[in-house]
């Protein structure tokens, strides 16, 4: 009979350490893919709520023009 050789402590600790980093570097580029996608939703969101505040202050303008040169 072969004996499998034991692993030892120091062996387990080494692989646990190997995994938690590639865990790390996974989450580390995930992250970097929510931050940009959050950033071009972000970009998008601003330039549609500068579009409405500009429809009602126009809309408002209006309004407020017709009312009193009426």
């Amino acid at each position: 009979m072969t004996s499998t050789p034991e692993l030892t402590t120091r062996d387990v600790l080494q692989q646990v350490d190997r995994r938690l980093s590639l865990i790390e570097e996974d989450l580390r580029g995930l992250d970097a893919k929510v931050d940009t996608k959050i950033g071009a939703v972000e970009a998008k969101l601003d330039s549609k709520f500068h579009l409405v505040v500009g429809l009602i202050l126009a809309s408002w303008f209006s309004m407020m023009g017709a009312l009193l040169l009426k």
